[in-house]
């Protein structure tokens, strides 16, 4: 290797280092590092485009064109694989992201780092990093200059310190300085080889002793840093301006609503468990997160101000009510946000394992303290007792509000403004009046507050009005409550606890929105309950003047064991009125969280560092790739049918690959539970058969589908009878053995696919498997 091109791939090999330690740095923002692989990759692929595009001598614009295409591909194979189709973004794609960075920017807005990470972050890097990497690699590479270089890479740096927490604050700022003095380096050294400033065939040796002598000098700098920096004196006083009590300081932590962190548990059902509950087994409860009581429209959210809490904790439950003191022993495992379960109400923390908690009482939420969060993420043990109130509904008063300090009922009867005539409440977040008045047609003819909550919760619990359905949008702004109301009419916890609270507001009546857990699972071996994601649950609590927060439950099939003679139901934690009657698992942890990235400089009279213009003669030969820099095209002409003939072999085999990897992601997530291996099954034998023409209608049931096989197929296809007994059993049935039934599901599903496939013969079974118009499950 020539020391021009040992040069030049050291400058490259440098600057993908910098770029990869400015987003590493970011993990003061986060609280786990897990966004670090998904991000590298994408800044790994944006220089390896951009390294590329160069040596094939394709000028700025083509290469920017190539990037774009090549980012979109990187992008969607890397976070929303399962979304896309080839790896291209669909419609699924596009709303999964929207969704992600909205939820991400309402946490940047409300919450101080560290957060968890959220999609919606990971996604803000990804995008961020890929073009930032590109803006460097074009400073450095084609501006050729290694100030402008520095600086996307910089602004990320200093974005992370300005906004994180201090953590590891040394070992980063080691890591970057090392970072930037090498592409200082690297990038001096390529530019001695290709200005030739050295004696024929010396060249090798002066990159050397530049190197040698830079690097030492660098090594010697970046220790006298961290080693001497910390010892200057004032280096460890308060800073004279704090730039993070430009966010409201460390007095106030705001969180974003829990709605939005579990959201995808709420919807995934995943069976893999969270946390677990030692109680008595007839002390079984909602296992409560927090409560929500601001709601602008679009989402419901607090900002809490918490306090340090071990031993009693005060109380929002009035005197007067009769309490029942439970013990919990609870086990934290992939709860993945700052909020701990805990029965409401909680009195006293007796232990948490040298966990610093705090608490507040407004909203009963029991969190990790913040400098204690990375010690919690492992998961850890907690005692707790709680008070849990056992309302008498003659107690409660007739109107809900009578005696309440006057701005306590405005907070928690706050609504949006009203929608004027030409407005939406759909574009612009006002308040649909249709909606209060259909509150009032529920209630008409109630005497109490109390009946009248009882009627917006019956109205909801009514089969022929609404149906309990994970299928709905992730959303809980006003246009949804309309929707929801008088069109859609199907939803899951969070449409009816925030669509009953919203209505009860326009009533008057105080109302919030709970987020937690139903109770779980009873392990008798363990003498525990188990919680996993498909217990997470949303429902609305009502406050009454003399009693405190009272919880009511809307959605189908869920009701807290100790309400009874509130709400008037029996315990419940799973839909009866589930209309899509499936069991889904997922690896997703119930958090979230994503910041905004920093805009870089367009680079806009850039110099090479030597003070000259970095504006070339257009036809000026670069030396350290051979092509001229100034066009666009040249050198490009008799690649170009070869890169369009890569292309089109790409994405042939894409298909194929694409299949694959969604089968592995499928296959992971449905490996450890009886029901989805089921579902699994079935989902593959339905592609299969696709391939005889034979398609499936979502509301057939098992035995139905098997009949309509049976008219539209003359054959008797070996293994649908098999498969379709073992599903039903799974779905409806409680088998003794589930994982026996998963298996027969899976033989069976075999026979199906092997029919299918040996009955259309080795060339159409070719033709479909590259067939882009049928990417999805595995067949």
């Amino acid at each position: 290797m020539t020391p021009k091109n040992l040069a030049h791939i050291l400058a490259e090999l440098s600057l993908t280092a910098l770029s990869i330690a400015s987003v590493v740095s970011l993990e003061r923002l986060f609280a786990d590092m897990s966004f670090v692989g998904r991000v590298v990759i994408l800044i790994l692929g944006s220089h390896l485009i951009a390294a590329a595009s160069r040596r094939f001598g394709l000028g700025s614009t083509t290469a920017a064109l190539v990037s774009g295409l090549a980012f979109v591909v990187v992008f969607t194979a890397v976070l929303y694989p399962e979304t896309s189709h080839l790896f291209i973004p669909t419609g699924r794609t596009l709303e999964s992201l929207g969704t992600d960075l909205s939820d991400a920017w309402a946490i940047y807005t409300d919450q101080s780092a560290p957060v968890a990470t959220a999609s919606g972050f990971v996604a803000v890097l990804g995008i961020a990093g890929w073009w930032l990497a590109q803006l460097a690699d074009w400073a450095a590479f084609r501006l050729k200059s290694p100030v402008e270089s520095l600086i996307p890479a910089t602004s990320v740096f200093v974005f992370g310190a300005l906004m994180g927490v201090n953590r590891h604050e040394m070992i980063h700022g080691a890591i970057f300085a090392g970072a930037v003095a090498a592409v200082l380096l690297s990038l001096r050294a390529e530019r001695q080889t290709r200005e030739e400033s050295w004696a024929s065939g010396g060249s090798g040796r002066g990159i050397s002793t530049t190197l040698r002598v830079g690097g030492t000098t660098a090594v010697i700098a970046v220790l006298a840093g961290v080693v001497i920096g910390p010892l200057v004196p004032g280096a460890k006083d308060t800073a004279i301006v704090d730039f993070r009590e430009i966010t409201g300081g460390s007095q106030t932590r705001t969180v974003i609503s829990p709605l939005v962190e579990i959201s995808t548990s709420l919807v995934e059902q995943s069976n893999f468990e969270i946390f677990s509950v030692a109680v008595d087994k007839s002390d079984r409860d909602y296992w409560r997160l927090m409560a929500l009581n601001s709601f602008d429209g679009n989402i419901w959210r607090r900002s809490s101000k918490f306090d340090d809490v071990h031993g009693p904790v005060g109380s929002d439950i009035d005197s007067s009510v009769h309490r029942n003191t439970i013990t919990q022993t609870i086990t934290t495992r992939r709860l993945g946000n700052i909020y701990l379960p805990a029965a409401y109400e909680v009195s006293q923390v007796a232990d948490s394992a040298g966990i610093r908690l705090e608490y507040e009482a407004a909203t009963g939420a029991l969190v990790v303290k913040e400098q204690d969060q990375r010690k919690a993420e492992a998961g850890f043990t907690y005692t707790i007792e709680s008070a849990v109130p056992d309302f008498d509904p003659a107690d409660l008063p007739a109107d809900a509000t009578a005696g309440l300090d006057p701005s306590f009922v405005a907070e928690n009867t706050a609504l949006p403004p009203a929608c004027g005539e030409n407005e939406s409440s759909a574009t612009d977040h006002c308040w649909p009046t249709s909606v209060s008045d259909l509150a009032r047609q529920i209630t008409d003819g109630a005497s109490t507050d109390h009946q009248r909550a009882l009627l917006l919760q019956n109205y909801f619990l009514d089969p022929s009005r609404f149906t309990y359905d994970l299928d709905v949008a992730l959303h809980e702004n006003v246009a949804d409550i309309e929707d929801f109301l008088f069109q859609v009419q199907r939803g899951y916890c969070e449409q009816f606890s925030s669509t009953f609270a919203a209505m009860a507001r326009s009533l008057g009546i105080p109302a919030r929105v709970a987020v937690g857990f139903t109770w779980g699972d009873w392990d008798e071996a363990r003498g525990e309950y188990v919680v996993s994601g498909r217990h997470a649950h949303a429902w609305p609590e009502v406050y009454f003047a003399g009693a405190g927060w009272v919880a009511f439950d809307p959605t189908p099939g869920r009701a807290r064991p100790t309400d009874s003679d509130i709400t008037g139901l029996q315990a419940a934690q799973f839909g009866v009125n589930d209309g899509t009657n499936r069991q889904l698992s997922s690896t997703t942890d119930p958090t979230p969280t994503t910041t905004r990235a920093p805009a870089a400089g367009n680079g806009d009279g850039a110099t090479d560092g030597s003070g000259l213009s970095a504006l070339k003669d257009p036809t000026q030969q670069d030396t350290a790739t051979g092509t001229a820099s100034g066009s666009d095209d040249n050198g490009s002409g008799t690649r170009t049918p070869v890169m369009i003939l890569a292309f089109i072999v790409a994405a042939l085999f894409a298909v194929p690959v694409e299949r694959s990897i969604r089968h592995r992601f499928a296959a992971r997530r449905a490996a450890d539970d009886s029901s989805a291996r089921g579902e699994w099954a079935f989902d593959q034998a339905i592609a299969s058969l696709t391939l005889l023409n034979v398609e499936y209608r979502f509301q057939e049931t098992p035995y139905e589908f098997e009949s309509r096989i049976a008219r539209e197929w003359p054959q008797q296809i070996p293994g649908v009878h098999e498969l379709m007994r073992a599903v039903t059993v799974l779905r409806y049935g409680q088998p003794v053995d589930a994982v026996l039934v998963a298996d027969d599901a899976a033989a069976a599903s075999e026979k199906v696919i092997r029919y299918c496939r040996s009955t259309i013969g080795r060339q159409k079974l070719a033709l479909h498997f590259l067939d882009p118009r049928r990417v999805g499950p595995m067949s």
